[in-house]
């Protein structure tokens, strides 16, 4: 097996209120090192509470708000230097940015899905979608 590193960040970069919207999708046979998830949304009325959404090979591996995988994944720690499988890179509450890495998400045989689903209908959203990933050949 020869291993190829190749980077892609997802062309979708806003979410309108109240859609749910695929953010990225690609085909397997790749191994995903990193994938990082990004949202900024509205300062003063946007929420914390959209859901992520990813599958792999059509089973659905997470279905968290940012805010849960910052609690309940990454025990609550903002932090850079890491080596975990899940660090919160931003956690900002007052201005609504968060940022969370997944790192080793694993193999991808058929293909993946991320979505997002915003549940504010008041305020869009902006989002950043990148993954680091190795071919399999």
């Amino acid at each position: 097996m020869c291993l190829r590193r190749r980077f892609y960040k997802a062309d979708v970069r806003w979410i309108s209120a109240g859609e749910k919207r695929e953010i990225l999708y690609h085909k397997g046979k790749i191994y995903i090192r990193q994938l990082t998830l990004f949202y900024d949304a509205d300062n003063n009325t946007g929420t914390h509470n959209n859901k992520w959404i990813i599958k792999i090979d059509s089973d659905e591996i997470l279905n968290m708000k940012l805010i849960d995988i910052h609690e309940c994944l990454a025990g609550c720690m903002v932090c850079k230097e890491s080596d975990r499988p899940v660090v919160s890179i931003i956690h900002d509450s007052t201005y609504k940015i968060y940022c969370v890495i997944l790192r080793d998400v694993g193999i991808v045989n058929e293909g993946i899905e991320i979505w997002i689903d915003n549940v504010d209908t008041s305020n869009g959203c902006s989002v950043r979608v990148g993954m680091i990933y190795d071919v399999l050949e």
